[in-house]
């Protein structure tokens, strides 16, 4: 299948748009301008788009395309959520992509709370503050949702509001998408020197392609830390390869 797939970008397939990703500091500032976390639907948003950045998620696992239909076996529910304190998140979703025939949704993902810029744990724990649900709907609720008629986030919403934030706070809005959020997340772990076992199984990569993102901000990082030590992205680039 991957050989297939290769000779179809170099025979035929139309080649696929690069995408940027998004820096933390970026949706910080965007998350300000444009998202109030007291308005429900924003709230579910903003822990949507926190959460992909920090836990490397793939845009169909924290949002449905279009004519999908939401299914609690498949998609991440309210009630997959297995630990939330103000330090951390534990949610259980399905294996990489290549993997799903193990079933059911066996991979813990873990995230940190306290970041500086975006802490997915803070908007999460917001989120289920101002969108509560009752504990006996928990499964049958999806994790992000419009709160008013209980749907999913949806891929093509998802992007438009990604391209309205990027315009907020300067960027060419064509350059970035939903799949910005994984690919900003992974830079920014390479960024502050995560091991690269760590990146790929955070983002459960089963083969190296995540090298692919993070490779193209490889001496702007360098460049950028030695300069200000710090271990903020000064510009993220990458390609929607997997």
């Amino acid at each position: 299948p991957a050989m297939l797939k290769g000779l179809r970008r170099l025979v035929g397939d139309t080649p696929q748009k690069v995408r940027r990703g998004i820096a933390p500091q970026a949706l910080r500032r965007a998350f300000d301008l444009c998202l109030d976390p007291n308005d429900p639907v924003h709230a579910n948003i903003r822990a949507a788009l926190a959460t992909a950045l920090q836990g490397l998620l793939r845009s169909s696992e924290f949002a449905c395309d279009a004519g999908v239909q939401w299914k609690p076996d498949r998609h991440i529910s309210r009630a997959d959520i297995v630990s939330l304190s103000a330090d951390k998140m534990v949610l259980m979703i399905a294996p990489c992509k290549n993997m799903h025939h193990l079933g059911g949704k066996t991979c813990p993902l873990v995230i940190g709370g306290g970041g500086e810029f975006v802490d997915a744990v803070w908007e999460v724990r917001n989120m289920l503050r101002v969108d509560p649900v009752d504990p006996a709907l928990a499964t049958s609720t999806p994790l992000f949702r419009t709160p008013s008629t209980n749907e999913p986030l949806r891929t093509g919403p998802v992007r438009d509001i990604t391209r309205v934030m990027m315009t907020a706070i300067g960027e060419d809005p064509a350059e970035f998408g939903t799949h910005s959020y994984r690919i900003g997340g992974a830079t920014a772990l390479f960024a502050a020197g995560a091991d690269p076992t760590v990146i790929r199984t955070m983002g459960r990569w089963s083969s190296d392609c995540y090298r692919l993102y993070v490779r193209a901000c490889y001496e702007q990082s360098l460049s950028w830390t030695r300069r200000a030590g710090s271990q903020r992205v000064t510009d993220v680039a990458g390609a929607e390869f997997d």
